[in-house]
Protein backbone atom coordinates (compact mmCIF):
# COMPACT_ATOMS: atom_id res chain seq x y z
CA UNK A 1 0.00 0.00 0.00
CA UNK A 2 2.08 3.26 -0.99
CA UNK A 3 0.88 6.41 0.62
CA UNK A 4 -0.03 9.71 -1.90
CA UNK A 5 -0.39 12.33 0.89
CA UNK A 6 1.59 13.20 3.69
CA UNK A 7 0.71 15.55 6.48
CA UNK A 8 3.72 17.47 8.30
CA UNK A 9 2.21 17.99 12.23
CA UNK A 10 4.16 19.71 15.64
CA UNK A 11 3.19 20.60 19.01
CA UNK A 12 1.21 23.34 19.85
CA UNK A 13 0.09 25.11 23.24
CA UNK A 14 1.34 22.84 26.88
CA UNK A 15 -2.39 21.10 26.76
CA UNK A 16 -2.38 20.56 22.70
CA UNK A 17 1.29 19.30 23.22
CA UNK A 18 0.18 16.52 25.64
CA UNK A 19 -2.81 16.41 23.78
CA UNK A 20 -0.47 15.25 20.48
CA UNK A 21 1.54 13.31 22.84
CA UNK A 22 -1.36 10.80 23.41
CA UNK A 23 -2.19 11.16 19.39
CA UNK A 24 1.06 10.10 18.16
CA UNK A 25 2.04 7.72 20.71
CA UNK A 26 5.39 10.08 21.66
CA UNK A 27 5.69 9.48 25.53
CA UNK A 28 7.86 12.35 26.63
CA UNK A 29 5.67 14.64 24.88
CA UNK A 30 2.62 13.33 26.29
CA UNK A 31 4.13 13.61 29.90
CA UNK A 32 6.61 16.34 29.39
CA UNK A 33 5.09 18.32 27.49
CA UNK A 34 8.62 18.16 25.02
CA UNK A 35 9.27 16.44 21.86
CA UNK A 36 10.67 12.80 22.11
CA UNK A 37 12.72 12.47 19.14
CA UNK A 38 15.18 14.13 17.41
CA UNK A 39 14.11 14.05 13.86
CA UNK A 40 11.20 13.95 11.60
CA UNK A 41 9.74 10.34 11.80
CA UNK A 42 5.90 8.99 10.73
CA UNK A 43 3.78 8.70 13.55
CA UNK A 44 0.73 7.47 12.01
CA UNK A 45 -0.57 5.92 8.29
CA UNK A 46 -3.97 6.45 6.87
CA UNK A 47 -6.20 5.12 4.76
CA UNK A 48 -9.47 7.01 2.92
CA UNK A 49 -12.22 6.04 0.89
CA UNK A 50 -14.47 8.33 -0.88
CA UNK A 51 -17.90 7.54 -2.48
CA UNK A 52 -16.74 7.28 -5.75
CA UNK A 53 -14.29 4.27 -4.98
CA UNK A 54 -11.27 6.74 -4.70
CA UNK A 55 -8.84 5.36 -2.11
CA UNK A 56 -6.03 7.54 -0.92
CA UNK A 57 -3.38 6.52 1.79
CA UNK A 58 -0.69 8.23 3.37
CA UNK A 59 1.37 9.39 6.27
CA UNK A 60 1.48 12.05 9.14
CA UNK A 61 5.02 13.13 10.22
CA UNK A 62 6.18 14.90 13.15
CA UNK A 63 8.63 17.92 13.57
CA UNK A 64 10.98 18.07 16.99
CA UNK A 65 9.92 21.67 17.47
CA UNK A 66 7.53 23.81 18.94
CA UNK A 67 5.89 26.77 17.57
CA UNK A 68 8.01 29.70 19.62
CA UNK A 69 10.93 27.89 18.25
CA UNK A 70 9.48 27.76 14.51
CA UNK A 71 8.58 31.60 14.03
CA UNK A 72 11.38 32.48 16.22
CA UNK A 73 14.49 31.19 14.46
CA UNK A 74 12.81 30.33 11.06
CA UNK A 75 15.90 29.11 8.87
CA UNK A 76 16.30 26.69 11.27
CA UNK A 77 12.45 25.56 11.27
CA UNK A 78 12.56 25.81 7.44
CA UNK A 79 15.23 22.74 7.42
CA UNK A 80 12.98 21.03 9.81
CA UNK A 81 10.32 21.28 7.87
CA UNK A 82 12.14 19.96 4.51
CA UNK A 83 12.99 17.42 6.45
CA UNK A 84 9.73 16.00 6.98
CA UNK A 85 8.32 16.76 3.62
CA UNK A 86 11.57 15.07 2.21
CA UNK A 87 10.26 11.48 4.40
CA UNK A 88 6.59 12.15 3.53
CA UNK A 89 7.82 12.07 -0.26
CA UNK A 90 10.43 9.01 0.83
CA UNK A 91 6.90 6.96 2.04
CA UNK A 92 5.50 7.89 -1.10
CA UNK A 93 3.20 10.96 -0.90
CA UNK A 94 2.56 12.88 -4.05
CA UNK A 95 1.08 16.04 -2.08
CA UNK A 96 2.06 17.06 1.38
CA UNK A 97 0.13 19.09 3.12
CA UNK A 98 1.72 21.92 5.93
CA UNK A 99 -0.63 22.37 9.19
CA UNK A 100 -0.75 25.61 11.64
CA UNK A 101 2.60 27.46 12.46
CA UNK A 102 4.55 25.21 9.80
CA UNK A 103 3.14 27.08 7.07
CA UNK A 104 3.62 30.42 8.45
CA UNK A 105 7.54 29.85 8.34
CA UNK A 106 9.56 30.73 5.07
CA UNK A 107 6.98 32.63 3.71
CA UNK A 108 3.60 30.76 3.73
CA UNK A 109 5.64 27.42 2.67
CA UNK A 110 7.80 29.44 -0.29
CA UNK A 111 10.65 28.32 1.16
CA UNK A 112 9.85 24.74 1.75
CA UNK A 113 8.18 24.31 -1.71
CA UNK A 114 11.22 25.64 -3.27
CA UNK A 115 13.11 22.37 -3.18
CA UNK A 116 10.24 20.53 -2.15
CA UNK A 117 10.93 17.12 -4.13
CA UNK A 118 7.08 17.14 -4.27
CA UNK A 119 3.67 19.59 -4.55
CA UNK A 120 3.60 20.54 -0.88
CA UNK A 121 0.18 23.21 0.22
CA UNK A 122 -0.17 25.23 2.90
CA UNK A 123 -4.14 24.43 3.74
CA UNK A 124 -5.12 27.84 3.67
CA UNK A 125 -7.46 27.68 0.93
CA UNK A 126 -9.25 25.17 2.42
CA UNK A 127 -9.21 26.63 6.05
CA UNK A 128 -10.68 29.61 4.59
CA UNK A 129 -13.83 27.95 2.69
CA UNK A 130 -13.96 25.78 6.08
CA UNK A 131 -14.52 28.92 8.15
CA UNK A 132 -16.86 30.14 5.62
CA UNK A 133 -19.20 27.21 5.54
CA UNK A 134 -19.28 27.44 9.37
CA UNK A 135 -20.67 30.80 9.12
CA UNK A 136 -23.28 29.63 6.70
CA UNK A 137 -24.00 26.68 8.77
CA UNK A 138 -24.34 28.95 12.00
CA UNK A 139 -26.64 31.58 9.81
CA UNK A 140 -29.04 28.57 8.69
CA UNK A 141 -29.05 27.47 12.80
CA UNK A 142 -31.30 30.88 12.88
CA UNK A 143 -28.51 32.94 14.13
CA UNK A 144 -29.38 37.08 13.14
CA UNK A 145 -28.03 37.89 9.76
CA UNK A 146 -25.82 41.22 11.12
CA UNK A 147 -22.30 41.99 9.74
CA UNK A 148 -19.36 39.83 10.33
CA UNK A 149 -16.46 40.79 12.40
CA UNK A 150 -13.36 39.36 11.09
CA UNK A 151 -9.67 39.46 12.51
CA UNK A 152 -6.70 38.54 10.73
CA UNK A 153 -6.54 40.01 7.00
CA UNK A 154 -4.12 40.44 5.73
CA UNK A 155 -3.00 37.22 6.80
CA UNK A 156 -3.34 34.44 3.87
CA UNK A 157 -6.70 33.06 5.40
CA UNK A 158 -8.20 35.55 7.06
CA UNK A 159 -7.84 37.35 3.08
CA UNK A 160 -9.93 34.42 1.56
CA UNK A 161 -12.36 34.60 4.17
CA UNK A 162 -12.94 38.18 3.32
CA UNK A 163 -13.09 37.62 -0.73
CA UNK A 164 -15.87 34.60 0.11
CA UNK A 165 -17.96 36.94 2.66
CA UNK A 166 -18.28 40.13 -0.18
CA UNK A 167 -19.36 37.79 -2.37
CA UNK A 168 -22.23 36.29 -0.77
CA UNK A 169 -23.44 39.63 0.19
CA UNK A 170 -22.55 40.19 3.40
CA UNK A 171 -21.48 42.94 5.05
CA UNK A 172 -17.66 42.91 7.11
CA UNK A 173 -15.79 44.82 9.58
CA UNK A 174 -12.58 44.12 9.61
CA UNK A 175 -10.54 44.36 12.77
CA UNK A 176 -7.68 47.11 11.82
CA UNK A 177 -6.41 49.79 13.79
CA UNK A 178 -3.77 51.10 11.48
CA UNK A 179 -4.51 49.08 7.74
CA UNK A 180 -1.39 48.59 6.05
CA UNK A 181 -2.38 50.60 2.56
CA UNK A 182 -2.27 46.86 0.81
CA UNK A 183 -5.46 46.29 2.81
CA UNK A 184 -6.77 49.17 2.45
CA UNK A 185 -6.93 48.67 -1.25
CA UNK A 186 -8.61 45.21 -1.36
CA UNK A 187 -10.98 46.27 0.66
CA UNK A 188 -12.06 49.00 -1.53
CA UNK A 189 -11.40 46.73 -5.07
CA UNK A 190 -13.86 43.93 -2.63
CA UNK A 191 -16.07 46.80 -2.04
CA UNK A 192 -16.41 48.51 -5.66
CA UNK A 193 -17.22 45.20 -6.80
CA UNK A 194 -19.88 43.87 -4.35
CA UNK A 195 -22.20 42.97 -3.98
CA UNK A 196 -21.15 43.15 0.61
CA UNK A 197 -19.31 45.71 1.80
CA UNK A 198 -16.37 46.04 4.12
CA UNK A 199 -14.81 48.87 6.45
CA UNK A 200 -12.40 48.71 9.63
CA UNK A 201 -12.64 48.86 12.76
CA UNK A 202 -10.27 49.50 15.45
CA UNK A 203 -10.94 46.75 17.78
CA UNK A 204 -12.50 43.69 18.01
CA UNK A 205 -15.03 45.02 20.67
CA UNK A 206 -16.82 47.27 18.04
CA UNK A 207 -17.17 44.17 16.09
CA UNK A 208 -18.20 41.94 18.51
CA UNK A 209 -21.08 44.83 19.24
CA UNK A 210 -22.65 44.21 16.40
CA UNK A 211 -22.74 40.69 15.39
CA UNK A 212 -20.51 37.39 14.97
CA UNK A 213 -16.72 38.24 15.12
CA UNK A 214 -14.64 35.16 12.88
CA UNK A 215 -11.26 35.25 14.25
CA UNK A 216 -8.33 34.08 11.80
CA UNK A 217 -5.02 35.21 11.95
CA UNK A 218 -1.71 33.54 11.31
CA UNK A 219 -0.10 34.17 14.43
CA UNK A 220 -2.87 33.66 17.30
CA UNK A 221 -3.47 34.87 20.75
CA UNK A 222 -5.05 38.51 20.27
CA UNK A 223 -8.27 37.51 22.74
CA UNK A 224 -8.73 36.54 25.88
CA UNK A 225 -12.05 34.99 26.41
CA UNK A 226 -12.00 36.88 29.96
CA UNK A 227 -12.24 39.72 27.88
CA UNK A 228 -15.37 38.93 25.43
CA UNK A 229 -18.56 40.40 26.66
CA UNK A 230 -21.43 38.19 27.32
CA UNK A 231 -23.49 36.93 24.40
CA UNK A 232 -19.92 36.81 21.99
CA UNK A 233 -20.59 34.20 19.14
CA UNK A 234 -17.29 33.84 17.84
CA UNK A 235 -15.67 31.53 15.40
CA UNK A 236 -12.41 30.67 15.99
CA UNK A 237 -10.13 29.51 12.65
CA UNK A 238 -7.44 27.13 12.50
CA UNK A 239 -4.28 26.67 14.88
CA UNK A 240 -2.90 28.87 16.68
CA UNK A 241 -6.11 29.94 18.12
CA UNK A 242 -6.74 33.67 18.12
CA UNK A 243 -8.92 33.13 22.04
CA UNK A 244 -6.53 32.88 24.38
CA UNK A 245 -8.95 30.38 26.90
CA UNK A 246 -7.85 31.84 29.82
CA UNK A 247 -11.00 30.98 31.76
CA UNK A 248 -14.21 29.03 31.57
CA UNK A 249 -17.21 30.96 30.07
CA UNK A 250 -20.84 29.41 29.80
CA UNK A 251 -22.23 32.79 28.70
CA UNK A 252 -20.07 32.94 25.01
CA UNK A 253 -20.19 30.56 21.98
CA UNK A 254 -16.74 29.61 20.96
CA UNK A 255 -16.98 27.47 17.36
CA UNK A 256 -14.39 26.33 15.88
CA UNK A 257 -14.09 27.12 12.69
CA UNK A 258 -12.00 24.75 10.27
CA UNK A 259 -13.25 21.10 10.83
CA UNK A 260 -14.60 19.32 8.10
CA UNK A 261 -16.30 16.04 7.52
CA UNK A 262 -14.63 13.52 5.93
CA UNK A 263 -16.24 11.34 3.20
CA UNK A 264 -15.57 8.07 5.22
CA UNK A 265 -14.10 7.60 8.62
CA UNK A 266 -9.99 7.52 8.76
CA UNK A 267 -8.56 3.99 8.83
CA UNK A 268 -4.94 3.93 10.57
CA UNK A 269 -4.54 1.81 13.28
CA UNK A 270 -3.48 1.72 16.50
CA UNK A 271 -3.09 5.51 16.16
CA UNK A 272 -6.38 6.36 14.79
CA UNK A 273 -8.09 4.25 17.51
CA UNK A 274 -6.48 6.17 20.19
CA UNK A 275 -7.02 9.81 17.92
CA UNK A 276 -10.66 8.89 18.29
CA UNK A 277 -11.02 8.33 21.81
CA UNK A 278 -8.79 10.99 22.97
CA UNK A 279 -10.55 13.51 20.57
CA UNK A 280 -14.19 12.15 19.81
CA UNK A 281 -13.61 12.18 16.57
CA UNK A 282 -13.98 9.68 13.92
CA UNK A 283 -15.14 11.43 10.66
CA UNK A 284 -14.45 15.18 11.28
CA UNK A 285 -10.85 16.65 10.72
CA UNK A 286 -9.29 20.11 10.72
CA UNK A 287 -9.28 21.59 7.01
CA UNK A 288 -5.36 21.87 6.65
CA UNK A 289 -5.47 18.08 7.50
CA UNK A 290 -8.08 17.20 4.60
CA UNK A 291 -7.12 19.63 1.94
CA UNK A 292 -3.69 16.88 1.05
CA UNK A 293 -6.01 14.20 1.50
CA UNK A 294 -8.66 15.63 -0.46
CA UNK A 295 -5.95 16.48 -3.28
CA UNK A 296 -4.92 12.81 -3.20
CA UNK A 297 -7.86 10.97 -3.49
CA UNK A 298 -8.98 13.39 -6.54
CA UNK A 299 -5.44 12.30 -7.94
CA UNK A 300 -4.67 15.94 -8.33
CA UNK A 301 -2.06 18.50 -7.17
CA UNK A 302 -2.93 21.53 -9.34
CA UNK A 303 -4.46 23.27 -6.18
CA UNK A 304 -1.67 23.03 -4.03
CA UNK A 305 -0.14 26.50 -3.02
CA UNK A 306 2.17 28.58 -0.74
CA UNK A 307 2.64 32.17 -0.60
CA UNK A 308 -0.02 34.85 0.73
CA UNK A 309 -2.58 34.67 -1.86
CA UNK A 310 -5.81 32.94 -1.85
CA UNK A 311 -7.88 33.70 -5.02
CA UNK A 312 -11.52 33.22 -5.52
CA UNK A 313 -10.87 30.73 -8.24
CA UNK A 314 -8.67 28.70 -5.64
CA UNK A 315 -11.32 28.67 -3.64
CA UNK A 316 -14.10 27.69 -5.50
CA UNK A 317 -11.81 24.74 -7.05
CA UNK A 318 -11.41 23.55 -3.73
CA UNK A 319 -15.08 23.71 -3.01
CA UNK A 320 -15.89 21.86 -6.33
CA UNK A 321 -13.71 19.06 -5.38
CA UNK A 322 -14.87 18.81 -1.62
CA UNK A 323 -18.62 18.47 -2.90
CA UNK A 324 -17.59 15.60 -5.31
CA UNK A 325 -15.23 14.05 -3.37
CA UNK A 326 -17.48 13.63 -0.21
CA UNK A 327 -15.86 16.10 1.76
CA UNK A 328 -18.39 18.74 3.80
CA UNK A 329 -18.61 21.44 6.87
CA UNK A 330 -22.15 19.80 8.60
CA UNK A 331 -21.75 20.35 12.37
CA UNK A 332 -20.58 23.26 14.10
CA UNK A 333 -17.88 22.55 17.06
CA UNK A 334 -16.75 24.19 20.41
CA UNK A 335 -13.45 22.64 22.45
CA UNK A 336 -14.10 19.57 19.34
CA UNK A 337 -17.17 18.46 20.33
CA UNK A 338 -20.28 19.10 18.45
CA UNK A 339 -22.37 21.82 19.57
CA UNK A 340 -26.47 20.53 20.40
CA UNK A 341 -29.26 22.28 19.42
CA UNK A 342 -29.96 23.41 23.11
CA UNK A 343 -26.81 25.41 23.58
CA UNK A 344 -27.26 26.34 19.91
CA UNK A 345 -31.05 27.71 20.81
CA UNK A 346 -29.47 29.83 23.93
CA UNK A 347 -27.56 32.26 21.57
CA UNK A 348 -29.56 32.22 18.72
CA UNK A 349 -32.09 35.09 20.02
CA UNK A 350 -29.11 37.00 22.27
Amino acid sequence: MNPTFGFVVHPLTRFQRRLLGVRTLDADLALRGAPGHRGARVVARLRLDDPLGHRATGVLVSIPALPDELLTDQAAGVERVREAVALCHAEGAAVVGLGAVAAVIGGQGKAVAKDSPCPITTGNGMTAWAAFQTLMLLRRTGHPRGPVGLLGPPGPVANGILRLLVRAGEVVRVVADQPPKPLVAEVESLTAAGPGHVTFVPDAQAALAEGVLLAASSTGGRLKLSALPPGTVAIDVAEPLDIIRDCRRDDVLILEGEYVRLPRPLAGGFWHKVYGTVTGQSRHLFACFAEPMLFAVAGTAEHCSVGRDVPLERLDAIADLAARHGFFVDRLHASGQIVSSERLRQFVGR
